[in-house]
């Protein structure tokens, strides 16, 4: 356990009000699998679809049961005591426990290899625009499940998440050795492009591209800058929430990942570090350097903004209209009084 939040958070873990959660045991070098497990158990509509699930004739037929049956199981076992993944292992047909892998690349593996019905709900889909000078516009629609945030700060400069995230959707002009061909034009032309959501998901992955490749050094090189996280995001009228981050230690070659996870449970923050569960401080997360991948959960939705927005009109519009009744009470009542004061001050000749 290369870098164990318990260092960071000791004042946390003295409360004895947390809940009780169990880990997950390393069986060599598998820090990276128990620590996407621990967040896809840790989220509540992938946990209960988890384990209300029963395969049905076609699952069993395309081989798409066995890995969540596996899950199954350890979500069980992961209710009453640490638990071990050697069933996962195997369903994923991973052959050396002693070599580390990338933790996001094993969140889309597993993502994409359960039944679509239990993992609908990472799943959303963006459109890849470009765009010629005569406003030709080509459209591609993809299925996605981690969103990745390019990261082109220095290592001690702090990159800004949502910065990054803005910076995704922005649109660019590609370079001339670049230009796409445009059908309707019949030649290469100068390209705009740009991103958009056209489904939102309600679990919202942002992976931060710390790896890159380095063309002096030929090989990858691991960026270590501190991070300005935010734990509310919003998009097009659809707001999130943080309440699950993946950390890396070390480079490419060799380190260690845990996860710091909101409960939903009790609303706590814990750190999964394998078969370590210890509470968290979530202000520690603030200028990570380890961050690697971030969770957000859909809280309110486009409608529900305009709703919201509708409510706090309506309630302004009530109570302007009260206050001019009370002011309009207030005049009836005096107007009376006034003009007796007035029939007294000037009494007719």
């Amino acid at each position: 356990m290369g870098f164990g939040c318990s260092r960071l958070n000791r004042d946390a873990q003295a409360s004895h009000s947390a809940k009780q959660y169990h880990g997950l045991r390393n069986q060599g070098s598998t820090c990276y699998l128990n620590t996407v497990l621990q967040c896809l158990y840790m989220t509540k509509d992938f946990r209960k679809a988890v384990q209300s699930f029963k395969p049905g004739p076609q699952d069993s037929s395309q081989g798409n049961a066995g890995l969540l049956l596996q899950m199954q199981n350890l979500f069980g076992e992961l209710n009453k005591v640490n638990a071990t993944t050697e069933g996962i292992t195997e369903s994923l047909s991973i052959k050396n426990v002693h070599e580390q892998q990338d933790a996001v690349e094993y969140y889309q593996r597993i993502l994409k290899q359960i039944v679509p019905q239990v993992s609908k709900v990472f799943e959303g889909k963006l459109s890849y625009n470009s765009k010629c000078p005569d406003k030709h516009i080509y459209q591609e629609k993809c299925p996605f499940i981690t969103m990745p945030l390019a990261i082109d700060t220095g290592h001690n400069e702090i990159y800004n998440v949502k910065e990054g995230l803005e910076a995704f959707f922005q649109p660019s002009q590609l370079d001339e050795d670049d230009w796409l061909y445009c059908d309707q034009c019949d030649r290469k032309t100068e390209t705009e492009i740009w991103n958009e959501i056209e489904e939102f998901p309600t679990v919202l992955t942002l992976h931060l591209k710390r790896f890159d490749f380095d063309y002096m050094q030929m090989k990858h090189v691991k960026n270590h800058c501190p991070m300005e996280i935010p734990l509310t995001l919003q998009l097009k009228n659809h707001e999130y929430d943080l309440y699950a981050v993946v950390n890396h230690s070390g480079d490419r070659s060799g380190g260690h990942y845990n996860a710091v996870i909101k409960s939903f449970e009790d609303n706590q923050w814990y750190c999964f570090d394998d078969s370590l569960v210890t509470k968290y401080s979530v202000d520690a997360l603030q200028k990570s350097r380890l961050a690697y991948l971030l969770m957000y959960r859909l809280t309110l939705s486009r409608r529900d903004l305009l709703l919201q927005k509708f409510v706090k009109s309506i309630r302004r519009m009530t109570s302007a209209l009260h206050n001019r009744f009370i002011i309009a009470g207030v005049a009836m009542c005096l107007v009376p009084v006034m003009w007796r004061m007035f029939r007294h001050l000037f009494p007719k000749s």
